[in-house]
């Protein structure tokens, strides 16, 4: 019997629903406006929901912005924009037309974001034998997927691109799954608000990575790089590699209890969705 649970990342799905609505309702009445976007909220879940048996699931959210990353640097994510008036205004309706449609959402504790949460919980389930789909439109959990874990990414009008064991590299420029911190801590990250190693960017990271697949494997090979300013560079900032690693790795061990009747589906879901063979 195959275990299959569904990790939707809440700010992701919210957002995406807003943006969504904001781009084509930017003269209904806000009445309308609030009714198209729980709608359209309503009709996502519901649809993720149907994509495969799931006996299990949650929608994830962060408590707020601070966190150990912003100890770590004190700018992470900064230049965001607060969440719009309305969603905060929405926020409890959001949660309980969440629990409506048969799926509860949970809280990552504090210091850490929802990522972590969502890292750890789809990690400890995978161990014990269940499939994991997270549904997102970040690419920072891309680094969580293995066997068991595939990340399915939103796109542009809610198109989905599943990334698994199978088709990862193909999806990502050859990359593996635990190379994506090590790009991002390279090639920086602008909506995180951290700059990476300097004159490195995607496409020299992309490169280096080929050629030495690990942070370890980087390092100590640095004095065999080409002599220009990528050498340069990395020679003069090779401290901060660890720093930028850290921003960019999701936990996938917090402290954080929870039991699998938590992430039980509801009887409103359980007519369609389960385990399966």
């Amino acid at each position: 019997m195959i275990k299959r649970v569904l990790l939707i990342d809440g700010s992701s799905l919210i957002y995406r629903c807003f943006h969504s609505i904001s781009a084509k309702n930017a003269d209904t009445s806000p009445e309308r406006f609030k009714e198209n976007f729980f709608s359209l909220f309503s009709f996502q879940v519901r649809k993720w929901l149907s994509l495969n048996r799931y006996g299990f699931g949650a929608v994830l959210f962060d408590i707020d912005r601070k966190s150990f990353r912003t100890e770590i640097l004190s700018s992470y994510k900064q230049d965001r924009p607060p969440m719009p008036k309305e969603l905060l205004d929405w926020f409890p309706e959001i949660l309980s037309k969440a629990r409506e449609i048969g799926i509860n959402p949970i809280f990552a504790p504090k210091g850490y974001e929802a990522d972590d949460l969502i890292g750890t919980i789809s990690k400890q389930l995978a161990k014990a034998d269940f499939r994991v789909d997270i549904v997102t439109s970040d690419r920072d959990l891309l680094q969580l997927v293995d066997y068991l874990i595939s990340v399915i990414r939103i796109k542009s009008s809610f198109n989905l691109e599943i990334n698994n064991h199978m088709n990862f590299s193909e999806l990502n420029e050859g990359l593996l799954p635990f190379q994506i911190p090590l790009f991002k801590a390279l090639s920086g990250d602008s909506s995180d608000n951290y700059s990476g190693i300097p004159s490195i960017g995607p496409k020299n990271a992309m490169k280096l990575i080929k050629d030495y697949p690990t942070k370890e494997r980087l390092v100590s090979s640095l004095n065999q790089l080409q002599e220009g300013k990528i050498k340069k560079s990395l020679q003069e900032n090779i401290k901060d590699l660890d720093k930028f690693l850290q921003l960019a790795t999701i936990q996938t061990e917090i402290k954080f209890k929870y039991s699998l009747s938590d992430l039980a589906l509801s009887s409103e879901n359980n007519s369609r969705t389960g385990q399966s063979n």
